[in-house]
């Protein structure tokens, strides 16, 4: 499931921030609030705007984000690995058709987000407007099956994306769910002797 809201700088209910991409000046210095996570590639750390280049995401009609942020170039990446999650969301600007997003799932799939795709949302245009309330704002991506990492691309200038956020707490991998199981199948086994031998004490 996707949504986008036009102008939404805070983080979704529940959410947590996993970087704001100050920390730089290469994408591999990036700061993280979160463990787990890591941001490698050919994209470039950028602050402000340049014309033909990169543009800061807007955060109102007259306001952009005057922080440091990911700007996609043309036939560049950017990828994030992730600890196991089942949604995550990005601050876009400026979001068009050439910009996308590729989900690597944890059972082996892959999962691409074009803006041409992001285009049919509600409330969401994919034409590069660097102001407009369509096409800078938070998107969030919920999965069925959890992811452990994302690729930013884009085929012209620019993707860029500001404040990642995600649940602090992420999808326990299945060797934790699997010691969780047989946890709890062993305190129960144990409740229901110690239950029998009240009984026949």
């Amino acid at each position: 499931m996707v949504t986008f809201v036009g102008y939404q700088t805070g983080l979704n209910p529940g959410e947590a921030l996993v970087t704001g991409f100050e920390g730089g000046p290469g994408i591999d210095s990036v700061a993280f609030g979160l463990p787990g996570y890591a941001l490698s590639g050919s994209a470039v750390l950028f602050t402000g705007s340049t014309d033909g280049l990169s543009a800061a995401p807007a955060t109102g009609p007259a306001t952009r984000d005057p922080t440091q942020y990911l700007s996609v170039q043309g036939g560049q990446t950017a990828t994030l690995d992730t600890p196991l999650l089942s949604a995550i969301s990005f601050y876009v600007g400026s979001l068009d058709g050439f910009n996308s997003f590729t989900f690597h799932l944890a059972d082996g799939s892959t999962q691409v987000v074009t803006g041409s795709t992001l285009d049919a949302l509600p409330g969401t245009d994919a034409n590069g407007d660097q102001t407009g309330f369509t096409t800078n704002g938070r998107l969030t991506f919920k999965f069925d099956s959890a992811i452990d990492s994302v690729v930013f691309a884009s085929g012209t200038n620019a993707l860029e994306i500001s404040d990642v956020g995600a649940l602090s707490a992420p999808v326990p991998e299945a060797s934790a769910w699997a010691l969780m199981i047989l946890g709890m199948g062993g305190a129960g086994g144990l409740l229901r002797r110690r239950r029998a031998s009240l009984r026949f004490a």
